[in-house]
C-alpha cells in the first residue's frame, strides 16, 4: 500500500501517540505497515527500532537501525540511535563509532557530541569527555547534562574546584538536581569545607528517596525528624543505612547522643547485624514491634553533620565491638598452627556496588606480597572474590577459611575473633576495614586514586581510626605502585 504525505503524517502521528502511551503493540502494527512501503520504509524501520529500545530488546533494535543504514549509510537518526543502544549495552567504544559518524555529517549535533562525551566518561577517558562536553556548552550555554557530566569528570580527576563550579551551574539551571547536590558533598569533603559538605550530604539517596521504614515510623509513632532538639527524657530511633561498613563506622555517634542527653536510644538494623552492636548502652532492634513509643527519628549518617554543626569536629573512634570469649578461644587454637606472624587479607567488596571497580583489588596484585617468608597469610574474604585464591594458584600461599567463617547468619561473628588473633590486616575499602578500624586492629588500607569522601577527611583530621595506615594510588589504576609501597613498609 502506498501512502500520500497527508496519510503518512497521520499514521506517524497515531503511532507516536501509541508509543507515548506505552501501547507498543498497537504502535508496532502501524510502523510495520509503513516499513512495507518503499516510500516510508526507513520511517517504519526507525520507529520499530525505537519500540524495541523501549522493550529493551536491543539486538532487535540494532537490526532495524542497521537495515536503515543499508538503504542510507549516513542516516543521522539511525547512527545516533545505534550509538545510544551500544551505550545502553555498556559497549562504549562501539557507541563512539556511531556518534562519530553523526558528528562527521554535522559537527554541531549536540546530542551526538554529548553522548560521545558521556561514553568517554564511562570509559574513564576523562580528558576526552571534558573536550566533548565543553564543546556542548559552547553550542548551548544552558545544557544541564553537559555541566553535570563535566562535574563528574573533574571530580574523577580530583579537580574539585572545577567540579564544584560545574555542579553549581547545574543547580543554577536545575535547583532540584539532587545528583549535583550529593556530588558537591564529595567535593567539599575532599577540600575540607565540612559545613558545606554535610549540608549537601543530606541529598544522598538514602535520605531523599521514599523510605518505608520512615513512613512506618511516622505513621506508628507520629515521630519527628531530629535535627538537634533537646532529647532529655525523650526516645529517639536511629535508622541504619547504606552498607555494613557505614553502620559500623558511624554507630559511634549514638554515644554522642547519650553523652549529651538523658534519652532512650534505639538503633534499627537488620537482624543479622544486631549482634555487632548489642554490648552497648543502646536498644538494638530489627523490627518496630520491639518498641511502643518514640518522639524522634534520624538516619545514622545524618548524625555526623548534626554534631559537626555544633562542635566543628569529627568524633573519634570508640572500640565498642566486644569479643566473644568462646569464639575467640576457638579461633586462637585454630590459628595456633601458624608459627609466623599472621597477616589477614581481604581484597574484594560487593561486586554489585556501583563503584566496586574503584574499591576492590584483583588478588593477582597480592602475588608478590604473599611470597614474603616472614609472615603466614590467611584469607578473611567471604562470598565475592574467594574463588580468586584457586584461580591465581595461591592455595599454598594463602590459607583460605572461607567455608568456616561467619556461617551462622551473624555477620562477621568469626571475622572478629580472627582479627583479634592476627598481626595485621591488609584490606581494600570494604566493611572489613571498618570492622578492624573500630576494633583498633593494626590495618593497612589500600585505596584507589580517588577514594570515597571519608578517606579525604582521615589523613587531614586523623579522626576515624587510629590503627589504620592508608596507602593510596598516586596515579589512577596504579595498584602496582600501592603494593610496592606496602611491601617496603612491612618487609
Amino acid at each position: 500500500m502506498k501512502f500520500d504525505n497527508l496519510v503518512l503524517q497521520e499514521k506517524i502521528k497515531k503511532g507516536l501517540n501509541y508509543i507515548e502511551k506505552e501501547n507498543l503493540d498497537e504502535a508496532k502494527i502501524i510502523f510495520e505497515e509503513l516499513k512495507n512501503d518503499k516510500k516510508s520504509e526507513n520511517t517504519g524501520l526507525f520507529f520499530l527500532g525505537i519500540i524495541q529500545i523501549k522493550k529493551k530488546n536491543y539486538t532487535q533494535a540494532k537490526d532495524f537501525f542497521n537495515k536503515i543504514l543499508i538503504n542510507e549509510p549516513k542516516n543521522t537518526d539511525a547512527n545516533l540511535n545505534l550509538g545510544l543502544v551500544y551505550l545502553e549495552e555498556k559497549n562504549n567504544e562501539k557507541a563512539i563509532i556511531f556518534f562519530d559518524k553523526v558528528i562527521k555529517e554535522n559537527q554541531n549535533n549536540l546530542n551526538a557530541i554529548y553522548h560521545k562525551g558521556l561514553a568517554n566518561f564511562l570509559r574513564k577517558n576523562y580528558n576526552d569527555a571534558i573536550f566533548s562536553l565543553k564543546k556542548c556548552i559552547n553550542l548551548n550555554k544552558n545544557h544541564t547534562p553537559s555541566y553535570l557530566t563535566l562535574g563528574h569528570s573533574f571530580l574523577n580527576i580530583k579537580n574539585f574546584e572545577k567540579s564544584i563550579e560545574n555542579y553549581l551551574k547545574v543547580l543554577e539551571l536545575d535547583p532540584k538536581n539532587n545528583n549535583a547536590k550529593f556530588n558537591l558533598a564529595w567535593c567539599y569533603f575532599a577540600i575540607m569545607e565540612l559545613d558545606k559538605a554535610f549540608k549537601y550530604y543530606e541529598f544522598r539517596n538514602e535520605k531523599i528517596k521514599p523510605n518505608t521504614k520512615i513512613a512506618e515510623i511516622k505513621e506508628k509513632f507520629r515521630a519527628s525528624e531530629w535535627l538537634g532538639e533537646d532529647l532529655n527524657n525523650k526516645k529517639i530511633i536511629i535508622l541504619s543505612e547504606q552498607g555494613i561498613g557505614d553502620n559500623i563506622q558511624f554507630f559511634r555517634y549514638l554515644f554522642s547522643i547519650k553523652k549529651k542527653y538523658d534519652a532512650e536510644i534505639f538503633f534499627y538494623i537488620e537482624k543479622k547485624l544486631v549482634h555487632l552492636f548489642k554490648n552497648t548502652p543502646f536498644k538494638i532492634i530489627s523490627n518496630l514491634d520491639q518498641i511502643n513509643k518514640v518522639e524522634y527519628y534520624q538516619h545514622l549518617l545524618s548524625l555526623p553533620g548534626i554534631f559537626y554543626k555544633e562542635k566543628k569536629e569529627i568524633m573519634k573512634n570508640i572500640p565498642y565491638i566486644k569479643i566473644d570469649n568462646d569464639n575467640n578461644l576457638k579461633w586462637k587454637k585454630k590459628l595456633s598452627k601458624f608459627k609466623k606472624p599472621i597477616v589477614a587479607l581481604n581484597w574484594q567488596g560487593d561486586k554489585n556496588f556501583l563503584f566496586d571497580d574503584t574499591r576492590s583489588i584483583k588478588l593477582s596484585f597480592f602475588k608478590k606480597l604473599v611470597q614474603m617468608k616472614k609472615y603466614d597469610f590467611i584469607s578473611v574474604q567471604k562470598n565475592f572474590g574467594a574463588s580468586q585464591i584457586k584461580l591465581n594458584n595461591l592455595s599454598e600461599k594463602i590459607d583460605d577459611f572461607t567455608s568456616e567463617i561467619d556461617e551462622n547468619n551473624k555477620t562477621f561473628e568469626d571475622t572478629i575473633s580472627i582479627l583479634n588473633n592476627v598481626e595485621m590486616l591488609i584490606t581494600s575499602d570494604t566493611a572489613v576495614a571498618h570492622l578492624a578500624g573500630t576494633m583498633e586492629i593494626n590495618t593497612y588500607l589500600l585505596l584507589s586514586y580517588n577514594p570515597e569522601w571519608r578517606w579525604y577527611i582521615e589523613p587531614k583530621a586523623n579522626c576515624f581510626y587510629p590503627n589504620i595506615s592508608i596507602i593510596q594510588q598516586d596515579q589512577m589504576n596504579d595498584w602496582t605502585g600501592v603494593f610496592e609501597k606496602l611491601e617496603k613498609t612491612i618487609s
